[in-house]
């Protein structure tokens, strides 16, 4: 490919965004931060780039690969940053750790993965989530799953549902398997893409016994509601396990008193990826999509990691597989016209026109100008389209004469 030819193109996994679909992008996250801030969380901006220590902190290593890396003019490896959690866990360790807590935190923000670019799945994508620090409570982390609901009710959708878990179920399993750490790898790998079949295969090849096998499966494929975590625990004889499933009854009880309960599925196979979390995770699902548009829970060792132990829980949403789950469902977030006045004058009446537009704007209607020689179509008061593909609610027409 020619060097004329990319400075017409845009690298694979990133993507412009026209007019109507930044329209419907800032649609949404107009509605998340009115959801964020009645909650009464706080937004805050951290840098697109950080040192690269700062960004690889709490990941595993086929996190760390799709980093993208680089060397600044000193000599440091730096990196886009990948999520948030982690710099707001930087900043929170560094700038607000004399606050009072616990903290309540949004962002709107892009993240950057090298993937293999698809639907809903994006090399530069978005996100908007919040982050709750300080607070090691069952009620915190239902706060955060609660949030989680109302956001994404906020977005319009309908078919979705929030699968809770927690980490220590899976770990809790293994110990009780006796199994060593590079087979314990290898079984959250094939968890976290929810391959069942090739989970069984595996405990097959580790030589599990049949009775063994039989507990682990009933335990991690368990789903449900509040009956969930006694229905596993009738398979469970390790502490980590049992403590576990405690938890999330705890937290489920907190669910019930917000309300959202039939939003919520217990899912005791639900294994985030990244290697900070420590308790509660959850993931939430369209009915459209097969992998999560939102994800998150309790990282209570991260913030430790950089000189300030403090407990936290938080949450992001993918927003490309959110507005692909509201495509797939049909559900058209509605796009205001460009404008409430299309003012469209000759040059000779230009002063008055101009008038009429400032005294529009100052009362906050949004007003475009358009001079009558850039487009010749005439303009019925009240068009929605004009030939100059401006929609607006009215139409004013300046020429010698008068005003229409």
């Amino acid at each position: 490919m020619t060097n004329s030819h990319l400075r017409l193109q845009v690298p694979a996994g990133v993507r412009d965004l026209l007019p109507a679909e930044a329209q419907r992008k800032r649609t949404l996250e107009n509605a998340f931060e009115k959801t964020f801030r009645v909650w009464g969380y706080r937004e805050v901006v951290s840098p697109t780039f950080e040192y690269y220590d700062v960004l690889s902190t709490g990941r595993g290593a086929d996190e760390d690969a799709r980093l993208y890396k680089f060397i600044d003019r000193q000599g440091h490896i730096l990196a886009l940053r990948p999520d948030m959690t982690t710099p707001i866990g930087r900043l929170v360790s560094t700038r607000m750790r004399d606050e009072a807590f616990p903290l309540r935190l949004f962002y709107m923000a892009n993240g950057f993965s090298f993937e293999d670019p698809q639907a809903g799945r994006q090399r530069e994508f978005y996100q908007s989530g919040i982050e709750l620090i300080g607070d090691a409570s069952p009620f915190a982390d239902a706060e955060a799953i609660a949030i989680a609901v109302e956001i994404l009710k906020a977005s319009g959708l309908k078919n979705f549902k929030i699968s809770i878990g927690h980490v220590d179920i899976l770990y809790g399993m293994m110990e009780e398997l006796g199994l060593p750490e590079d087979q314990k790898g290898r079984i959250k790998t094939v968890l976290s893409n929810k391959n069942y079949v090739g989970l069984e295969e595996l405990l097959d090849e580790f030589k599990i016994s049949d009775c063994e096998k039989g507990k682990f499966m009933h335990v991690i494929t368990t789903r449900g509601g509040g009956e969930a975590t006694a229905e596993a625990g009738r398979f469970a004889n390790n502490p980590k396990t049992t403590a576990a499933l405690r938890a999330l009854e705890n937290v489920y009880d907190a669910l019930r008193a917000y309300d959202v309960t039939p939003y919520v599925e217990i899912d005791l196979g639900v294994l985030r990826g990244l290697d900070y979390y420590t308790g509660i995770v959850f993931e939430g699902y369209s009915a459209y999509l097969g992998f999560p548009i939102l994800g998150g829970g309790r990282y209570d060792n991260l913030l430790g990691r950089f000189g300030f132990e403090c407990t936290a829980t938080g949450f992001a949403l993918g927003m490309e597989r959110l507005l692909l789950s509201l495509e797939k469902e049909g559900n058209k977030i509605s796009q205001a016209p460009d404008a409430d006045y299309l003012i469209i004058y000759n040059p000779s009446q230009a002063d008055t026109a101009f008038k009429k537009a400032r005294e529009l704007r100052e009362l906050g209607q949004v007003v475009v100008t358009l001079r009558a020689d850039m487009d010749p179509i005439s303009y019925p008061k009240g068009s929605l389209e004009t030939g100059s593909r401006i929609s607006a609610k009215e139409v004013i027409l300046f020429n010698e004469d008068k005003e229409r």
